[in-house]
């Protein structure tokens, strides 16, 4: 049996939406080409610019100094991932797997990999967080781009923007990352969610968005905590020490494995948050989910079928939404369901042909 190297790119032990996505990406490889040996490009920022470029210039003197330069590349970069300067001329294919992070320098090596080995590239998920001009990207970037073998966005606004590589429009690779679902008879317990303004950045939220969330968390909990169980749930540490101080007597749910996040959702009959892969995992599940919209990004949601608030919304509407989805709860569970399995045969519909 041949089995084939695959290299995706993704984020480890950063944010665990792109392992989120991850996971919904090998399941689709997985269907297509079986068995295969999962290696990734982590962009994570410590590895990809804090570690090599700015941290190790004091080990790259000192190493050349000493006549061992020769090591110097895996000294520096023990990350479990490829390595920066090393060969790729192993790898059999390449997946861009979601996130709005797909292109610029911390990609530069890997789409100059591609090129050299000549290796079949895929972009599935794609998201875009800022604006984008597809003349504007990098000759080796529109020439991958250019000769992928399938290119999917998650959002209508990077769709069209790469509408000259033909692009596809589908729902975010998430809504696969968990391997079981179930449609939800009622709502018993909820999970909600934590983010805070003073999280490291890009893993925070505004301070207006994090005053809205306490505001109507506050509501919903006085108005209903007699009536369903709810628990908090983070997606990164800075959270929980925040979390104590903002909710001294409640629960909150957190592991560093993102794996864990398939038990941990598995627990709730209704998401609601700003994390927009959370709300995609327990889509994956079957779980319907109400998005506290802060970005662009949250537009995403629409894949998972879930109610978008934004945060200018008034603690009456957004009580009305959280008690309109509890009462369809099961409706809505077994349409997430059915959207799920149609959205995979199109998936691989596409991708099958590819190989």
């Amino acid at each position: 049996m041949n089995i084939k190297n695959v290299v995706y790119s993704t984020t480890r032990q950063w944010n665990p939406g792109d392992e989120f996505i991850l996971l919904g990406v090998k399941h689709l490889i997985t269907k297509v080409i079986g068995k295969h040996n999962a290696i990734i490009f982590n962009r994570t920022p410590q590895i990809r610019r804090d570690q090599h470029y700015v941290g190790a210039n004091w080990l790259r003197r000192f190493m050349y100094k000493h006549g061992r330069e020769k090591y110097m590349d895996n000294t520096i970069f023990w990350d479990n991932s490829v390595k920066t300067g090393k060969e790729l001329d192993y790898a059999d294919l390449v997946i861009f797997a979601g996130s709005p992070e797909w292109r610029g320098d911390r990609l530069k090596e890997l789409y100059s990999a591609i090129l050299k080995y000549h290796l079949p590239a895929y972009f599935l998920g794609l998201g875009a967080a800022g604006d984008l001009d597809f003349n504007q990207f990098s000759e080796d970037e529109k020439i991958v781009l250019s000769n992928a073998k399938l290119i999917t966005a998650r959002d209508e606004y990077c769709n069209e923007q790469l509408s000259c590589v033909n692009s596809h429009y589908l729902p975010c690779p998430a809504l696969f990352s968990s391997p079981s679902y179930k449609v939800v008879k009622e709502v018993k317990k909820v999970g909600l969610l934590y983010g805070s303004d003073l999280a490291v950045t890009n893993n925070n939220i505004s301070t207006d968005t994090y005053n809205f969330m306490k505001r109507v968390y506050a509501k919903l909990l006085d108005k209903y905590e007699e009536k369903y169980e709810f628990e908090f749930v983070a997606h990164y540490i800075d959270e929980l020490p925040l979390f104590k101080k903002d909710y001294p007597d409640k629960t909150i749910r957190y592991s560093y494995d993102s794996k864990d996040y398939l038990d941990i959702f598995a627990d709730y009959d209704l998401i609601i948050g700003h994390r927009v892969h959370g709300i995609g995992m327990c889509a994956s599940m079957g779980t319907p989910g109400i998005m506290i919209a802060h970005d662009r990004r949250a537009t995403t949601v629409k894949g998972f079928l879930a109610d978008m608030v934004t945060i200018d919304s008034s603690e009456e509407d957004f009580l009305h939404i959280v008690e309109k989805a509890i009462e369809e709860v099961e409706t809505r569970s077994e349409a997430l369901i059915k959207h799920r399995l149609e959205t995979e045969k199109r998936y691989l519909d596409l991708l099958k042909p590819t190989f």
